[in-house]
C-alpha cells in the first residue's frame, strides 16, 4: 500500500476521532442531570409522603408513597430546598454535571415550634397551624393517655371555649341544651361524619379513643367544606396509621365513685338550706365504679398492605340509683397501595359499637338528686335501652404524576335503638363524597367536590321518614410570602319527606339550594407572629328528630314541629397568634375577638300544644279534639299532657365574645412541662324575641327584650391543664371553671300552673330553691400521677373532682362525685 494511501486513511481517521469526541462533548453538555433520593421522618423512621424538593430555579417534585423523588435539570450549580409541613427545612448547595445522577437521601426532623404543628381540617389539606385563618385547637394523644379518659368527650371538653352537655357539643356558646336532638358542630373521624342520620347526634363511645393521633377543633362556622352540621364548628379526630414496625397497645383502667358530696358554698335561704349540706346524697354502702379496657394493633402486613385493629369494653355501675352502662366496640381498617398504578390506594374501615344502658333523666327531688323521678316504680324516668351503631366505609384515592388528588369516600351507617318506653328507632344513612385537589407551584391550592347522603328512618319515636342531602363545594387557598388568602362557596340542598330547601341570596328567596360563603386570611409580620381574620356562613336544616319527635318522659311531653324552618348564621373573627420562647420553654399565645349571629335559631320551647305540636290553649284543644265536652270531664294529668316542649325557631341570636389561650411545651432543667389553658367570655343574647319566648326565661331580668341572655349558656369559662415530667415520673392537674348558668327554662324552677286545670305541678321538684342556693360558678379540679417502668409500660393514678364538688351541667343532672381510678398501659 502506498504512502499516499496511508496518509489519506490517517487523515480520515483523525477527522473521525475529532468529530466523535466533539459530539461526545456536546452531548455531555446537552444532557440533563438527575437528582433523586428518599426523604425519611427522623422520628418515626418512615418515608414522608408529599414532601417538597425545590431548586432555586423553581423546578421541583413531590415525594411519592415511598418517600421517593426525582428531578431532571440542566447541568449547573443549585440550591436545593427539602421541605415538609411541620418539619425543619434543610437546604443543600450542589453542582451537577451533564448526564450525572446525584442521589441525596435525607432525614427531616419534626419542627420544635408548636406553630409548625400540622393540621388538615381547616382546608382539607396539610397546613401549619400558624397559617390557618380561623381559631383552631389541637389535642395531642399524650393528653388523652395522661387523663385516662373513658371516652373522647372528657378530653375534648378540656379545649378552651368548648362545652359538652349530654353528648352535645357547643363551641363558644353556639348551642344550649337541646334534649339530644340536632348538632351545630360536625364531629368526624378521619374526615368522615359521625352524626347519626335521624337525630344528628354523636355517641362518643363510637370514637376509637385508643388509636387517636390528633384531635383538631375548628371554632366558628365551617359549612363551606363540611356542610350543614358545621354551623358552629368542626371536631376532626385523626387516627394513627401503621409504621414499619408492628405496634400493639393495651390500656386497662378501673375507677370507684367516692361517697358523699362536700358542702358547697352558696347563697343560703332563710338562714339555711338542706341543699347546701350534701354529704348524705350518695346512697351506696359498698364500692361502685367501672372497669374499662381497650387495645389497638397497627401493622404493615405486606409491602403494600396496612392493617388497623382496635376495640374497647366498659362496664359502669353508675353513681345514680338505677343507672348503669355497658359498652363494647370493635373497629378495623385495611388499606392497599397499588403496585401497578403508582399513586393509587384503596381500602375499607369498619366500626361496630354496642351499648346497653339504664339512663337517668330527671331527679326525684333536690334532696334526692341521685335518685330518679318515680324511683324504679311504674312511673320511673329511668329508661332501659340498647343500641348499636355500625359503620362500613369503603374508599379509594389517587394522586397522579402532576400532583392532582382524587378522593372518593363512602359510608353505610346504621343506628338501631331499642328501649322500654316505646321510643325505638332504626336509621340507615348512606353517604358519599368525591373530592378533587390540585396544588400549583405558585402556592395556589384548589379544593372542590360534591357529596350526597340519603337517610331512611323507621321509628316509634319520630315515625317513618326519609331525608336527602346534596351539595357541591369549592375553595381556593393562595399564599404570597407572608400573606395567605382563603375563600370558598358551597351550594346545599336538603329534603325531608316532601319538604325541601328554599334558599335565599340577596333578594332571591326561592332558590332550590342554599349558598354559603367563607373568606379568611393570615398575615405574618414577624417570624412567630400571625394575624388572622375570617368570616364564614353556616346553614343547618332541622334533623328528623327535631321535626317529628313525639314522646313523654317523667311528666314532660316533647311535641313535634313539622313546620320548623332551617337556621342560618355567620361568624366573624379577628385573631393573633404570638409565639414565644422562655429559656427552653416554647409556645404561643392566641388572642381572638369573635361574633356569631343566628337567624331562625332552633331551640326547644315550653308551651301548650296540640297533638301535632301547634301552639294552642287548653279550652281550644278540648273543643277541637274532644267534641266540646266540658273540661271537668277530664283528669288534670290528661290535660297536663298538652304541656311540654317542642323545637321552635326563636327569632335571632347574637353572641359576641373574646378568648385568650396559651399552649406551651419545653423543659426547665430535667423537668419537661406541657400546658394548655385558656379563658373564654361570651355575651349570648336574643334579638327581637317575642314576648312568648321571653316569658320562658327563668331570670326575670332577662324578660326585657333589651336585656336578655340565651338559655343554658355560661358567660365565663376558664380551663387549664399542666403536666410535669421528671425522668420516669409524671404529675399533672386539670382545672375547669364555668360561671353560673344565668338563664334556664322558667318551668323547671317552680310549679307549672295552667289556669282552670291545676293549682301547680313541679316538673323538676325542688330545683328552684336548689338553683337559688347555687347562683355561683363551679371550679373542678382533677389530678394525676404516673410512673413509667420502661419505654413500654406505665401505671397511672388519677382523681377527678378532687374537691368532691356537687355541680350540674344542666338542671337536674348532678355530675359524678370524687372518683379515684388507676390505669395500666403497655405497648408490645
Amino acid at each position: 500500500m502506498s504512502y499516499k494511501t496511508y496518509s489519506i486513511q490517517f487523515l480520515f481517521l483523525r477527522k473521525f476521532l475529532i468529530l466523535f469526541f466533539v459530539s461526545i462533548s456536546i452531548s455531555s453538555f446537552s444532557q440533563d442531570a438527575v437528582i433523586k433520593g428518599v426523604i425519611i421522618d427522623g422520628e418515626e423512621n418512615e418515608p414522608l409522603i408529599g414532601g417538597n424538593v425545590i431548586l432555586n430555579t423553581g423546578i421541583g417534585a413531590a415525594t411519592d408513597f415511598d418517600g421517593k423523588y426525582s428531578i431532571s435539570t440542566p447541568a449547573g450549580t443549585y440550591k436545593v430546598k427539602f421541605k415538609y409541613i411541620g418539619y425543619e427545612t434543610q437546604t443543600k448547595s450542589i453542582t451537577l454535571k451533564g448526564g450525572e445522577t446525584r442521589v441525596i437521601n435525607l432525614t427531616l426532623s419534626p419542627a420544635a415550634d408548636l406553630l409548625d404543628d400540622v393540621v388538615i381540617s381547616a382546608s382539607k389539606y396539610e397546613q401549619k397551624l400558624g397559617d390557618v385563618p380561623v381559631s383552631m385547637a389541637i389535642i395531642k394523644p399524650a393528653l388523652i393517655e395522661n387523663k385516662a379518659t373513658r371516652d373522647a368527650e372528657s378530653v375534648i371538653e378540656q379545649v378552651p371555649g368548648v362545652q359538652i352537655n349530654e353528648n352535645q357539643v357547643s363551641i363558644r356558646g353556639g348551642s344550649g341544651w337541646s334534649y339530644g336532638a340536632g348538632s351545630r358542630v360536625m364531629v368526624m373521624v378521619d374526615g368522615m361524619p359521625m352524626l347519626a342520620g335521624d337525630a344528628n347526634d354523636i355517641k362518643w363511645t363510637a370514637i376509637p379513643l385508643e388509636n387517636i393521633s390528633q384531635i383538631e377543633v375548628i371554632k366558628g362556622a365551617s359549612s363551606v367544606l363540611y356542610g350543614s352540621s358545621a354551623l358552629n364548628g368542626v371536631i376532626n379526630i385523626r387516627t394513627q396509621y401503621p409504621k414499619d414496625e408492628p405496634l400493639t397497645k393495651i390500656n386497662i383502667s378501673n375507677g370507684f365513685y367516692m361517697p358523699g358530696y362536700s358542702s358547697q358554698m352558696g347563697i343560703s335561704l332563710d338562714g339555711g338550706d338542706s341543699t347546701l349540706v350534701r354529704d348524705g346524697q350518695t346512697w351506696w354502702d359498698s364500692p361502685r365504679g367501672y372497669v374499662q379496657g381497650n387495645f389497638t394493633h397497627l401493622q404493615k402486613i405486606t409491602e403494600n398492605d396496612e392493617l388497623v385493629l382496635g376495640g374497647s369494653f366498659m362496664k359502669d355501675q353508675g353513681y345514680r340509683f338505677g343507672e348503669n352502662d355497658q359498652r363494647a366496640r370493635i373497629n378495623g381498617g385495611w388499606k392497599h397501595f397499588s403496585k401497578k398504578i403508582n399513586g393509587l390506594h384503596y381500602g375499607i374501615n369498619l366500626n361496630n359499637n354496642f351499648n346497653k344502658s339504664d339512663i337517668f333523666f330527671l331527679w326525684q327531688n333536690a334532696d334526692s338528686a341521685l335518685f330518679p323521678l318515680g324511683l324504679l316504680g311504674p312511673e320511673t324516668t329511668i329508661s332501659s335501652s340498647s343500641s348499636s351503631r355500625i359503620m362500613i366505609d369503603p374508599y379509594i384515592a389517587y394522586i397522579d404524576s402532576n400532583g392532582r388528588k382524587h378522593n372518593l369516600r363512602t359510608r353505610f351507617f346504621r343506628t338501631d335503638n331499642k328501649n322500654n318506653t316505646a321510643q325505638a328507632a332504626t336509621s340507615n344513612y348512606y353517604f358519599g363524597e368525591y373530592q378533587f385537589q390540585k396544588m400549583w407551584d405558585n402556592k395556589l391550592t384548589i379544593t372542590t367536590g360534591a357529596m350526597t347522603s340519603y337517610t331512611d328512618v323507621i321509628s316509634e319515636l319520630y315515625g317513618n321518614h326519609t331525608s336527602t342531602n346534596m351539595a357541591g363545594f369549592i375553595q381556593g387557598d393562595k399564599k404570597w410570602n407572608k400573606f395567605n388568602l382563603s375563600g370558598g362557596m358551597r351550594l346545599e340542598y336538603f329534603k325531608i319527606d316532601s319538604v325541601s330547601t328554599q334558599g335565599k341570596l340577596f333578594n332571591k328567596t326561592d332558590l332550590p339550594f342554599q349558598p354559603v360563603f367563607r373568606l379568611g386570611s393570615t398575615y405574618q409580620p414577624a417570624e412567630y407572629t400571625f394575624i388572622r381574620a375570617s368570616y364564614g356562613q353556616g346553614y343547618r336544616f332541622p334533623s328528623i328528630a327535631e321535626k317529628y319527635i313525639s314522646t313523654f318522659v317523667g311528666g314532660l311531653t316533647i311535641f313535634p314541629n313539622a313546620n320548623i324552618e332551617p337556621e342560618m348564621g355567620w361568624s366573624a373573627e379577628l385573631g393573633l397568634k404570638q409565639g414565644f420562647k422562655i429559656g427552653n420553654f416554647k409556645g404561643y399565645v392566641d388572642l381572638s375577638a369573635f361574633v356569631t349571629k343566628y337567624e331562625n335559631m332552633m331551640e326547644f320551647v315550653f308551651g301548650i300544644y296540640d297533638f301535632n305540636g301547634t301552639i294552642s290553649n287548653i279550652p281550644t284543644l278540648y273543643q277541637q279534639y274532644y267534641f266540646g265536652l266540658p273540661l271537668s270531664n277530664f283528669s288534670d294529668s290528661l290535660k297536663l299532657n298538652h304541656f311540654g316542649a317542642r323545637s321552635s325557631n326563636i327569632e335571632n341570636a347574637y353572641i359576641p365574645g373574646f378568648e385568650v389561650s396559651v399552649v406551651g411545651q419545653g423543659n426547665i432543667g430535667e423537668v419537661d412541662i406541657t400546658t394548655l389553658c385558656g379563658y373564654t367570655y361570651i355575651n349570648p343574647t336574643s334579638i327581637d324575641a317575642d314576648s312568648a319566648y321571653l316569658a320562658t326565661f327563668s331570670n326575670p331580668d332577662f324578660k326585657n327584650p333589651e336585656l336578655n341572655i340565651l338559655k343554658y349558656r355560661n358567660k365565663h369559662m376558664a380551663k387549664m391543664d399542666i403536666q410535669f415530667d421528671y425522668k420516669k415520673w409524671a404529675l399533672g392537674w386539670s382545672i375547669r371553671y364555668t360561671s353560673v348558668m344565668e338563664n334556664v327554662d322558667d318551668v323547671l324552677t317552680g310549679e307549672v300552673v295552667i289556669e282552670g286545670v291545676n293549682s301547680g305541678t313541679e316538673i323538676l321538684p325542688g330545683y328552684g330553691e336548689y338553683r337559688d342556693a347555687r347562683m355561683v360558678g363551679d371550679v373542678i379540679f382533677d389530678s394525676r400521677i404516673a410512673y413509667k417502668f420502661n419505654d413500654k409500660s406505665k401505671l397511672s393514678l388519677l382523681m377527678t373532682n378532687l374537691t368532691n364538688r356537687e355541680y350540674s351541667n344542666r338542671p337536674g343532672n348532678v355530675q359524678a362525685p370524687r372518683t379515684i381510678m388507676w390505669q395500666f398501659s403497655h405497648t408490645f
